[in-house]
């Protein structure tokens, strides 16, 4: 008989949590004035990653790739990663409704002020501020944004002291 697969075995081959989503970008200056600069997230490391790692990872030959970590409020973060050998596409055509990783969605706090930023930084808001019920009855409020390259952010500003669409309290191990 197996036991509850979602209960973890002592840490025993168990995924801990997310450890940071990855973001390809073209231009990495234009991508931090976007993400550090307008919406004010600080960049933790900036660097260049080990090539011959990242040639074993994904069978580049002799790749160079510079990285950005940016650290939100919870001190969750994400990737910034700038192909400059070999160079890739440069920006992305992938639909909400494509298959894959199609959004990322930042957790914010005072929506209508970093709006108001991106819209200054020349940005749109293409969806507008939406309110979204949620079937527990809360109100989420969304805003949509192509960031640099066709990357969509979905801005969310949720109920005070609710985390996640389906849980009304913070999760802590």
């Amino acid at each position: 008989m197996q036991g509850d697969p979602s209960l973890p075995i002592n840490g025993a081959g168990t995924v801990q949590g997310i450890f940071h989503p990855v973001i390809s970008v073209s231009d990495m200056d234009a991508s931090l004035r976007f993400y550090r600069d307008i919406l004010r997230l600080p960049a933790t490391f900036d660097d260049f990653h080990d090539s011959l790692a990242i040639a074993r990872l994904f069978g580049f030959a002799e790749p160079r790739v510079r990285s950005a970590i940016l650290e939100c409020a919870d001190r969750s973060e994400f990737e910034l990663v700038e192909f400059q050998q070999p160079r890739g596409r440069q920006t992305t055509d992938q639909g909400m409704n494509d298959a894959g990783i199609v959004a990322l969605a930042l957790r914010v706090r005072n929506l209508v002020e970093l709006v108001g930023r991106v819209e200054a930084g020349g940005l749109t808001i293409s969806s507008g501020i939406v309110e979204q019920i949620l079937p527990d009855g809360a109100v989420l409020r969304v805003a949509v944004c192509t960031a640099p390259d066709g990357v969509r952010i979905i801005l969310v500003e949720p109920p005070e002291g609710r985390r996640s669409l389906g849980a009304t309290q913070s999760w802590r191990p």
